[in-house]
């Protein structure tokens, strides 16, 4: 494979992590937003009224989970899902901009991750959990390939 190849693979996981990035931002601004008393309100409104019969029940008893918590535990996951983006803004930019550390920190990170999208998938399995899983375990492998083979970006860090 050519440092070309290599370099393109690595973008297309940054972008990955830039949409991961995105969608960890759109939830924190949702979760920050169940602080607040009558948008919970409004959310339980919206999801009585969708026309919608297969489902209903799941969807009922989440809110039925979301109202039952306090506003300190929104806070607390809004807190989270930033520290998450975060990471994977810091990762997407190192491996688009072609750092060498950058894939030591994806490479870390993705893979202490591994185990808890597991366990995910055990107790709660869905396609979207299955795929995630799959795509982060081609990743994590992809990157220690390129570790060990001492392929590693084009750009030097300074």
């Amino acid at each position: 494979m050519t440092t070309h190849a290599n370099q393109r693979a690595l973008r297309v996981i940054a972008v990955y992590k830039f949409v991961k990035c995105a969608g960890l931002i759109l939830l924190a601004c949702v979760v920050f937003g169940f602080t607040n008393e009558p948008f919970v309100d409004k959310v339980a409104r919206l999801v009585d009224h969708l026309p919608i019969q297969t489902g209903r029940h799941v969807l009922q008893h989440w809110m039925d989970q979301l109202t039952g918590m306090t506003p300190s535990h929104f806070v607390f996951a809004g807190i989270a899902a930033c520290i998450y983006a975060a990471l994977f803004l810091v990762e997407g930019f190192g491996l688009w901009t072609g750092r060498r550390w950058a894939e030591y920190l994806t490479t870390i990170a993705t893979a202490s991750l591994v185990p808890f999208e597991v366990y995910e998938l055990v107790h709660h399995a869905t396609l979207v959990k299955a795929a995630v899983l799959v795509a982060n375990v081609v990743i994590v492998t992809y990157l220690i390939y390129l570790l060990r083979r001492g392929q590693y970006s084009v750009k030097s860090d300074k």
